[in-house]
């Protein structure tokens, strides 16, 4: 009957421990519900293929409609934004979007005529080079067609958003996007760049994923570079995500993390990819502000005081 006296105390304290990592658990799965900046936003000029259409990725079963217009492109997009309090968005090149919300869209073009793209970045008319997508025609970022736009953006210090992989929907190359080549998309092939442009604010787009090694190597050999998590996180399967995102994490660069949608034209897009960095278990909330909001604030050079216009914004919703 003594030992059996101790029983209560040795199970309290048998559950209480049990209980600890869960409650650490769920603390870290806290979801955000701060501002949000956008590294990673699509916008179209002209009539896509797919739009109306509905889109079943083979990786996660989720099967994804398309927006009918792009009428309903752009409303669907900016209702998104306005829902999930993303107060800045990199927008790949569309003025009538900026003019629309100049507060909110930073507008990007990676490709054309150099005098062009110098004017507009130094009129203001552009604030991103955005995204850089070479590499749907075989050229790698270290290829010298491509160094008079790393240099004019060092040089005018403009932001960069490199697009190396991946291309398209899983197997693209057999569905109309014949320059993609899984051997032209290793992320190694920037390096040459972050060595001879060494002031160039850069961030890779889908974040070199699937080299998680090797995306480890570059973010140590060379803290200027940041990436998006855009598309990987709601196009891959959510515990591959995490699982990449975990790799990440854990080597140390959660500051140079930053969100990214890549919407494209399908619905569910926002919503799945702001739910899957909200559920990973390994984030703590400070992480996940960082991911959402922070790192891309300090990656863009924001004013303290846009920075707290932004926080105020949010707190409103």
């Amino acid at each position: 009957m003594k030992a059996l006296s101790h029983f209560p105390m040795r199970c309290a304290l048998l559950i209480g421990l049990s209980l600890l990592p869960f409650v650490r658990a769920t603390s870290q799965s806290e979801p955000y519900t701060g501002p949000i900046i956008d590294m990673h936003v699509h916008a179209y000029q002209e009539p896509s293929p797919i739009l109306g259409k509905q889109f079943t990725n083979s990786l996660t079963g989720i099967t994804y409609s398309a927006v009918p217009s792009l009428e309903a492109h752009k409303a669907w997009t900016f209702a998104k934004m306005a829902e999930h309090r993303i107060v800045k968005a990199v927008v790949n090149y569309d003025p009538e979007w900026e003019a629309e919300d100049p507060e909110r869209i930073l507008l990007g073009r990676g490709s054309g005529d150099l005098e062009t793209l110098r004017r507009g970045f130094m009129s203001g008319e552009l604030q991103v080079m955005a995204e850089m997508t070479a590499y749907y025609s075989g050229v790698q970022a270290d290829d010298a067609e491509l160094d008079p736009y790393f240099e004019l953006a060092e040089t005018l210090e403009v932001p960069v958003g490199y697009h190396i992989y991946p291309g398209g929907p899983p197997g693209a190359l057999y569905a109309g996007y014949s320059g993609v080549r899984a051997e032209n998309a290793h992320p190694m092939q920037i390096e040459r760049v972050l060595v001879a442009h060494p002031k160039l604010k850069i961030y890779i787009m889908h974040a070199g994923w699937p080299y998680l090694e090797d995306m480890k190597a570059l973010m140590y050999a060379h803290p200027q570079l940041y990436v998006d998590l855009g598309v990987i996180n709601w196009g891959l399967p959510k515990a591959e995500f995490h699982s990449f995102l975990k790799g990440l994490m854990d080597a140390g660069f959660g500051k140079r993390i930053m969100y990214g949608t890549d919407q494209m034209v399908f619905q569910g897009a926002f919503d799945q990819a702001i739910a899957n960095i909200n559920s990973a278990p390994f984030l703590s909330l400070e992480q996940k502000a960082d991911i959402f909001y922070n790192n891309a604030a300090t990656f863009l050079g924001l004013s303290p005081e846009e920075i707290e216009k932004h926080h105020l914004q949010a707190g409103k919703k």
